[in-house]
């Protein structure tokens, strides 16, 4: 669903000089007359997206203009994001031929679904390793002259179930228990790269695509590169362009709306602005991705913006 704004529609329809009979007229399937009247009386409307883009095929104008007004931004929540999610979220949306602000309305439950299959696959680990144990110790039952013993660190267990139970994705709580049975290779554990639910989501990824990366990075949260092919067709291919756009140097809401060739010189620029090149390395190690000229251009079809 998306939120379109009566006074946008109003404002669109008139620019084109007609009345609402006559965009009811005009749009295939046919939008009813009192479907109109409604959206343009009403507080911002959630409307389906076939409805948002059949009215702004028949008015000549952007879908998303209908619905970027500032009062249909009250109605919508405002939240400060890294240049890098919100590329991936333009990306993402133009992969799969589908509105950013969708997007962001499921991607609560995504989260959601995402986060309790990353507390059930660590409880599955969890009797797996019981399971095992049991195995082990009936095996060893078997040398009836050697002394027998549980095979596994409980406590390590039962510190992990605790997390589980308190929902603590990233096994923030196990630190508190770790010197009970931390060994000397253990003491290497790097929490950004290796906390449970990041390591679930870089299972996941990999489960589903062998060409995204989820990438280590300070903090709990990690980085990661997805839609590289989109990426890539916003700048002809250019591999250093697209790495500055999968990596924020390059946002896609700042692009100038221009050829492919001179988007990816702006990338590029931006890339060295940021963070530079000094050593010259980045044509080296960035690996080119395959473009996909079926994929749509995020930015010249201009829906780069702020989501």
């Amino acid at each position: 669903m998306a939120i379109l704004n009566g006074k946008a529609l109003v404002e669109a329809r008139r620019n084109k000089g007609w009345t609402q009979d006559q965009l009811s007229e005009a749009t295939k399937p046919k939008i009813n007359v009192s479907t109109i009247s409604r959206i343009e009386r009403g507080k911002p409307t959630r409307v389906r997206e076939s409805t948002l883009k059949e009215l702004g095929r028949a008015l000549d104008v952007r879908p998303d203009s209908l619905c970027t007004t500032a009062e249909a931004e009250r109605d919508v929540v405002k939240l400060r994001v890294e240049a890098a999610a919100r590329n991936a979220l333009t990306l993402v949306a133009h992969r799969y031929r589908i509105s950013r602000e969708s997007i962001i309305e499921v991607a609560p439950l995504l989260f959601f679904i995402a986060a309790e299959q990353s507390l059930q696959e660590r409880q599955k680990r969890i009797s797996s390793v019981r399971d095992a144990a049991m195995s082990l110790v009936d095996l060893q039952a078997r040398i009836g002259h050697l002394p027998s013993h549980w095979p596994v660190d409980e406590a390590a267990l039962s510190s992990e179930e605790k997390s589980i139970k308190a929902r603590d994705l990233f096994g923030a709580s196990l630190a508190d228990d770790t010197q009970q049975f931390m060994s000397g290779y253990d003491a290497d554990y790097d929490e950004a790269e290796q906390n449970p639910f990041v390591g679930f989501l870089r299972e996941s990824l990999a489960n589903v695509s062998s060409s995204q990366a989820v990438a280590k990075t300070p903090g709990l949260w990690p980085r990661y590169e997805i839609c590289a092919e989109e990426a890539a067709t916003v700048v002809g291919g250019d591999a250093v362009a697209a790495h500055a756009i999968l990596s924020g140097a390059a946002a896609l809401h700042e692009m100038p709306k221009v050829s492919s060739t001179d988007r990816a010189r702006w990338a590029r620029a931006e890339l060295d602005r940021k963070y530079g090149d000094p050593d010259g390395l980045l044509d080296d190690l960035i690996a080119s991705w395959p473009t996909d000229d079926s994929n749509p251009d995020p930015a010249a079809s201009g829906d780069g913006g702020t989501p």
